[in-house]
C-alpha cells in the first residue's frame, strides 16, 4: 500500500511544489510553510475477481499560519481550493468531504477524505 501513497505523494509534490508532503500523520513541532500529510485511514477489498481495493487516504492541507485569525482563515480556505484542484486531476482517486479542522491545536487545517482505487497482488 506504501507505493499507492508514494505515487499520491508523487503526484501531488509535481502539481504542488509549494508545499511540504508528508506520508504520515507525525506531528511537526513547526509548520513553516503550507503542508500536505497523508495519512492511510482504511483499505477495503473489492467485490471485484480483478483483485481492486479501495484504499481510504485522508489528506490533511495545514496552514502554516498559527492561531485561529482572519489571515490562517483566508490562507486555508485558498490553500484547500488548490489541493482539491490538485486531486481532481489525479486518475483513479475519488474525493469525499473537507472538513475543517485545527492540526496540533494551533494551525488551522482541512482534512479530506479520498478513495485510490487501485489493484493489489495479493500473496497467499
Amino acid at each position: 500500500m506504501s507505493a499507492i501513497r508514494n505515487q499520491l505523494k508523487s503526484d501531488l509534490e509535481t502539481a504542488l511544489p509549494k508545499f511540504r508532503i508528508t506520508r504520515g500523520i507525525a506531528s511537526p513541532q513547526r509548520i513553516a510553510k503550507p503542508t500536505i500529510v497523508l495519512e492511510q485511514k482504511s483499505i477495503d477489498p473489492s467485490t471485484d475477481a480483478g483483485g481492486w481495493i479501495d484504499l481510504g487516504v485522508s489528506v490533511h492541507v495545514i496552514t502554516h499560519h498559527e492561531g485561529i485569525t482572519d489571515t490562517a482563515e483566508d490562507a486555508i480556505d485558498a490553500l484547500v481550493f488548490q489541493v482539491l484542484h490538485a486531486l481532481e486531476h489525479i486518475r483513479n482517486l475519488k474525493i469525499g468531504t473537507a472538513t475543517k479542522k485545527v492540526f496540533s491545536d494551533t494551525n488551522l487545517s482541512y482534512e479530506i477524505e479520498t478513495t485510490i482505487t487501485a489493484r493489489k497482488k495479493v500473496t497467499q
